[in-house]
């Protein structure tokens, strides 16, 4: 079964780094950027704890059941992965034949990169948009409400295949560790934040 599915090592290789890096660092560094821009936005920080203090109100285990009753804790993984936007560039796509698009022609095995970060960043869509603002994710109930415009899976066939898994990880863990921790910044001093990547940081966090 190995040597028909596998033609090589090298692609057996491939195959497990892939899984790696979309499957685990991908949610690592999400998990930062939320860590990061509560400790940077104390308000922010401080509206979720009072939302965690009366929702759950103990130091039990929260679990996807007191997800819908947590509208603000949602609004803050949304906006941290708005503003994070590890994948700036979506996998290259290759077209199979020849399009038009807004009057521009696009010939067959043309490679087409999507760039995620023009949805993201889009002012139109996401008003003040290099500006950390869960509260754009909720509407006038102050209920959690996503917009079809936030895509960090990725839309379409080609989309994510761990997006429920990557959002159930987000979402327990960012809920858990602020229910029982404040997080602040020791030293008191602004830095000047880096956009890294999914991959290696150009600057400590």
């Amino acid at each position: 079964m190995y040597s028909s599915f596998f033609c090589r090592d090298k692609q057996l290789f491939g195959n497990v780094f892939d899984l790696w890096l979309a499957g685990q660092e991908s949610t690592a560094y999400t998990i930062a950027w939320i860590v990061l821009y509560l400790m940077k936005d104390l308000k922010a920080q401080e509206k979720l704890h009072a939302e965690l203090t009366k929702v759950i109100d103990s130091d039990r285990f929260i679990t996807h059941e007191d997800k819908n009753n947590l509208p603000y804790l949602n609004a803050v993984i949304a906006e941290s992965q708005r503003l994070g936007n590890l994948l700036v560039n979506n996998i290259p796509r290759r077209l199979i034949s020849d399009i038009t698009y807004h009057g521009y022609t696009l010939k067959k095995d043309t490679i087409v990169v999507p760039e995620i970060s023009q949805v993201l960043y889009d002012e139109k869509i996401f008003p003040e948009p290099h500006k950390f603002l869960p509260e754009r994710f909720l509407d006038s109930d102050g209920k959690f409400q996503t917009k079809p415009e936030l895509i960090p899976f990725s839309i379409g066939k080609r989309a994510c295949l761990g997006e429920s898994m990557a959002r159930a990880e987000l979402y327990l863990f960012t809920a858990n560790l602020f229910n029982h921790f404040e997080v602040s910044n020791l030293h008191k001093k602004e830095e000047n934040f880096f956009w890294g990547g999914c991959g290696k940081r150009s600057k400590e966090l």
